[in-house]
């Protein structure tokens, strides 16, 4: 099964094959052997901590959210590495040391403070089911990476919710079952695929007639992110809120170019039964959107440099090299907009770019 990581990844490696190609052809009329480059090789010391530049963005936008509004909540879509320290990031540091040292880094199964600290919850895709193919098991190493890095966040008082993309019955009622048994809130998507654009017919699971204004007080949840199954904005807002969900996880932009409204947000707050919910916009840290207020018609991948290539499964899409000034200016003002809206907080989407640059610049 070809993964969309692996898939962005070998776009990005024949990419750069195609350059390296170009580079070591001799002069034309010239005869001489050409050397053609699978990958790109890059020196140790010029690969970057990728990890922690998408750390910064996180503990960065959550800090400014909290400080506009204290009870303002930051759960991230998985990224699990970048909360327990890998071996890949103990060895890129103890490589680079001048002195071999390394005893003075954190050792591989660390939590890192500073991410975890700015964090509220954490929002896993396919921990029991449908992580690489719909309806197909989660592969038991994984999900025992996953449950761990689950059980860090809730010892220290954390939220971790999942998506399993379960369609059929059978598994839908196992994958139930794992959950409970793990004590993990999950929302078993409807759709046949994993476009999250449904809305249910049936009730919430453990409906709640009570408030909910915190993440632990959460029993059921809802994440759309794509609204193009409604004919209009308004009709939109107006189905999700006629649902009685403890907590909304949505794409704040109809069809993936028009933003809800303040008003929009205000209504969703609460349930169909009057009670106060939770609503939590999604925010792309890792991948552009060519629909987006940001976008600039002329651009393309290397117009503006950090724009690096399309994403084979979302051409929409495209990979950014997320720590540049740029885009971090770019994702700034996304985040005070969706403050300034109203919402209860961020899902910050799109995390887990940094396995993209990773897969391209291995550590031997």
């Amino acid at each position: 099964m070809i993964t969309r990581r692996a898939l962005t990844a070998a776009l990005g490696c024949l990419l750069l094959s195609r350059t390296a190609f170009a580079q070591s052809a001799p002069p034309a009329g010239k005869p001489g052997k050409r050397r053609m480059r699978d990958m790109p090789y890059t020196p140790l010391e010029q690969i970057p901590n990728h990890r922690e530049y998408m750390r910064d963005i996180v503990i960065t936008l959550a800090a400014y959210g909290k400080q506009r509004n204290s009870s303002f909540l930051a759960m991230v879509r998985n990224g699990p590495e970048l909360l327990i320290k890998e071996k890949r990031e103990y060895n890129w540091e103890t490589a680079r040391d001048p002195d071999g040292a390394t005893d003075k880094y954190l050792p591989v199964g660390s939590v890192i403070r500073p991410y975890l600290e700015a964090i509220d919850g954490m929002l896993i895709d396919g921990l029991f089911c449908g992580r690489d193919a719909i309806d197909q098991t989660t592969d038991a190493s994984v999900t025992r990476d996953l449950l761990n890095a689950a059980g860090v966040l809730r010892k220290e008082g954390r939220q971790v919710f999942s998506i399993e993309y379960c369609p059929t019955a059978a598994t839908r009622a196992a994958v139930a079952k794992k959950a409970r048994e793990a004590h993990i809130l999950s929302y078993l998507a409807p759709d046949p695929d994993k476009r999250l654009a449904r809305l249910p017919h049936e009730h919430p699971a453990e409906e709640n007639p009570r408030p909910v204004t915190d993440l632990a007080d959460v029993r059921n949840f809802l994440p759309m992110m794509h609204s193009d199954r409604f004919g209009s904005r308004d009709e939109w807002v107006a189905a999700l809120g006629a649902t009685n969900y403890d907590m909304l996880l949505l794409d704040p932009f109809w069809r993936d170019s028009e933003a809800l409204t303040a008003a929009d947000v205000k209504s969703l707050r609460y349930k169909a039964l009057g009670m106060p919910r939770l609503v939590l916009a999604t925010l792309p840290i890792g991948r552009a959107t060519d629909t987006r207020f940001y976008w600039k018609r002329e651009w393309r991948p290397g117009n503006p440099a950090w724009l690096v290539a399309p994403d084979l499964i979302e051409p929409s899409q495209m990979i950014v090299r997320y720590w540049s000034a740029e885009w971090k200016d770019i994702i700034g003002k996304y985040m005070q907009g969706l403050v300034d809206l109203g919402f209860d907080g961020v899902v910050f989407d799109t995390a887990e770019a940094y396995l993209y640059f990773e897969d391209l610049m291995p550590i031997n």
